[in-house]
């Protein structure tokens, strides 16, 4: 099961506030109507919240001309951990567990998320780098990557934001220093999608320094619906070693795909806590063909 009850009241709540520069109530109120229609004919069992607010966004597109820009925010996080990328690789080496501390800073990179937390404090994504080295990582998990990224192979990173897709340029840098017979592949969005990654991004961070990079075709969805992808995208993922899928989209998206998907992210939604057993505000390193999550976690794939 992919919907909530709580997946449709986010989604209904965030379409209102988004609505707020139409200032004529009658078109606002008939647009929320739209997007109530919208959620009402949701297939719980296949639509995600990222699918659903793919056709949100079209309809207030649309219906409301209403076309968020976050053009100069993304250039502006790229730029800003750009800058930091020397100093983040150096304190990556210096790690007794390089890895670890890659997985760590890609991890909390996931914070930088306008579409889910609104307004991104700079600040506080900077305190979160500092801290990551504290965030906890299911061992468990990290030697079965480990030992998938030691058969070689192709690793596809799909990414989430901007900013953090720096991070996860650092943490494939990371794998193929320490595993040379990987080869990395970078997947980011087909289009703009609120500050998600796209090929601008990747262009303006150099990610084709470190991975061949791909787009998913789907130009307004903020995750990898896996049925609506290209076939040579799906065939890739289906041909993967292993895959590391960044970030609540994409967890949302993809999950149930069966294939050998690293989940990680940090978990911003409080109902992860009842669904999954995720901390709020937690990391997340879980893997969807085991389905690692805490003990209690109840809400089905």
């Amino acid at each position: 099961m992919k919907l909530h009850a709580e997946c449709v009241a986010c989604l209904a709540k965030s379409a209102l506030e988004r609505a707020k520069p139409e200032r004529d109530l009658a078109r606002r109120t008939e647009y929320m109507r739209r997007v109530c229609e919208i959620l009402s004919a949701a297939d719980a069992e296949y639509d995600s919240a990222p699918l659903l607010d793919a056709r949100i966004v079209r309809l207030r597109r649309e219906y409301l001309g209403i076309v968020e820009d976050y053009s100069r925010i993304k250039r502006d996080f790229n730029a800003l951990l750009l800058g930091m990328f020397d100093r983040l690789r150096d304190q990556v080496w210096g790690a007794d567990d390089p890895l670890r501390a890659a997985l760590q800073l890609s991890m909390v990179g996931n914070y930088i998320d306008f579409n889910l937390l609104g307004d991104v404090d700079p600040d506080g994504a900077l305190r979160l780098l500092d801290e990551a080295a504290d965030r906890e990582l299911d061992e468990a998990e990290c030697a079965h990557l480990r030992a998938d990224l030691a058969q070689g192979g192709e690793l596809v990173l799909i990414h989430d934001n901007c900013g953090e897709v720096v991070l996860d340029k650092l943490l494939i840098e990371t794998i193929l220093r320490l595993y040379p017979g990987v080869r990395a592949a970078s997947l980011v969005r087909g289009g703009p999608v609120a500050n998600d990654a796209t090929r601008e991004d990747a262009e303006q961070i150099g990610l084709a320094e470190v991975a061949e990079v791909l787009d998913n075709g789907l130009a307004d969805v903020p995750g990898t619906q896996f049925d609506q992808l290209p076939e040579p995208v799906c065939a890739r993922l289906e041909g993967a070693a292993a895959i590391i899928a960044k970030g609540q989209g994409n967890f949302e998206s993809l999950i149930g795909c069966g294939l050998n998907v690293y989940y990680l992210l940090l978990s911003k939604c409080p109902s992860y806590t009842d669904w999954f057993g995720f901390e709020h505000f937690g990391g997340v390193l879980a893997n969807e063909r085991r389905k690692n999550f805490p003990a209690g976690a109840r809400r089905e794939a």
